[in-house]
């Protein structure tokens, strides 16, 4: 019997307004900071008007389906971990 394969870290991804993976944000990220750290800087060097942009994230599970941990939506605080300062 053959047993889904485990993954050993969480990886996350981002999502557009329509839910599926971000064309231009399309890459695996090691935490969900780092996710988000990527769509802000995305956003403010090419002057995007974030309601027009909205941004989701997903994590992938045990099983390699992906689950959404934030709905996509616009983008407005100025995220920035600690580990970037």
């Amino acid at each position: 019997m053959n047993q889904p394969q485990v993954l050993k870290q969480k990886l996350y991804r981002l999502i557009d307004g329509l839910c599926e993976p971000h064309r231009q944000l399309d890459a695996l990220y090691p935490s969900l900071e780092s996710a988000l750290d990527d769509a802000i800087g995305w956003l403010q060097n090419s002057s995007i008007n974030p309601v027009e942009h909205p941004v989701g994230v997903e994590v992938a599970t045990a099983s390699g389906d992906w689950r959404t941990l934030r709905s996509p939506e616009p983008l407005f605080c100025t995220w920035r971990s600690q580990a970037a300062r």
